[in-house]
């Protein structure tokens, strides 16, 4: 296959090594709106640089979106007009309405699109996932998620990104929806700027906690944190009628015991979310391809990531106006 990689920032970069390493990938070209950046992850790859995304896309079988998340709806509108198979980073797009607008037509055409949501590919995911589908948790009464950054991301990606709810809790809000098999009822947030006073300039915050509840009762709270100097920390606990279980901890868990503050610390958690999920995404390109040519069904659908972004959207207007917010209220 002849795949064609979008954007070749940090995410970008690694999926075009994860592509290259993948034995149907026969050509693989990039694109990238800076030459030098391009020319220096496409050396080591053996990699085409097109010198436009016509260029780019002229010749593809494939299409992977790693672009500024403000030009994802244009250029998955452009892939889904020439008929490439396209998957495409999260989110769709930050608003609702262009969102909404990209999942008509993808429907409308049938246009194969696939949306980047890794957790669902992480082995810990999906045997948590399993376990609850079986009864295993039994009735699941309330989780906990955490998300937090060993490090902020540059001042510039954050300013583009659409705030901490749709580019860092957006995978806390997919991957409740596709872990319990039910949609969110209602929800309460808020975030601070603690430590971030900057933030304040570009209406995003650097902490935020959601308390939601799902509509079949369960009870769930998330905590999400750019900043987290003891590592890259994303893990869920999930308490039932019947057993507790737990998705992301490991012998180098960031939290200090307090009980046993003698013993020797496991030192830092995972340095990043390439070390954290990189089985993850190389897993989600391999089945991208698989899907790219009709052999698997789509694990992450546009509407996967409206729903996402609903619940984004529900959470910003709670933190903004200090009360429970509705999904019904959001579209």
């Amino acid at each position: 296959m002849r795949v064609t990689v979008l954007g070749v920032g940090r995410l970008g970069a690694s999926h075009a090594a994860n592509l290259r390493a993948l034995p149907e990938v026969t050509a693989l070209t990039i694109y990238d709106a800076d030459p030098t950046r391009a020319a220096g992850v496409a050396r080591p790859l053996e990699a085409e640089i097109a010198p436009s995304i016509g260029a780019a896309l002229e010749s593809a079988d494939a299409a992977v979106i790693v672009t500024p998340t403000g030009t994802h709806a244009a250029l998955i509108r452009r892939c889904v007009d020439a008929g490439i198979p396209t998957f495409c980073e999260k989110p769709v797009a930050l608003g609702l309405e262009e969102t909404r607008d990209v999942v008509d037509r993808v429907e409308r055409t049938g246009a194969p699109l696939q949306i980047g949501f890794q957790r669902r590919f992480d082995a810990g995911y999906q045997r948590a996932r399993r376990m609850l589908s079986d009864g295993e948790v039994g009735t699941v009464y309330s989780f906990y998620m955490v998300s937090r950054d060993a490090v902020p991301p540059p001042d510039e990606y954050v300013a583009t990104s659409g705030g901490q709810f749709k580019d860092q809790l957006i995978h806390d809000f997919d991957i409740t929806r596709w872990l319990f098999g039910d949609e969110v009822e209602d929800l309460y947030a808020t975030g601070s700027v603690l430590g971030f006073e900057r933030y304040r300039a570009i209406e995003d915050i650097a902490t935020a906690g959601v308390a939601l509840r799902l509509r079949g009762g369960v009870v769930g709270l998330l905590s999400g944190a750019r900043h987290n100097p003891a590592g890259y920390d994303v893990r869920v606990e999930i308490y039932g009628s019947r057993d507790s279980i737990a998705i992301g901890l490991d012998p180098r868990s960031p939290i200090r015991s307090v009980e046993n503050d003698a013993a020797p610390l496991p030192g830092p958690a995972y340095p990043s979310f390439f070390v954290r999920f990189g089985d993850a995404y190389r897993a989600e390109l391999a089945h991208f391809l698989r899907f790219a040519r009709g052999e698997a069904d789509n694990p992450c659908t546009a509407r996967d990531g409206l729903e996402a972004l609903r619940l984004a959207e529900a959470a910003e207007r709670s933190s903004r106006a200090g009360r429970p917010v509705r999904l019904s209220e959001i579209g």
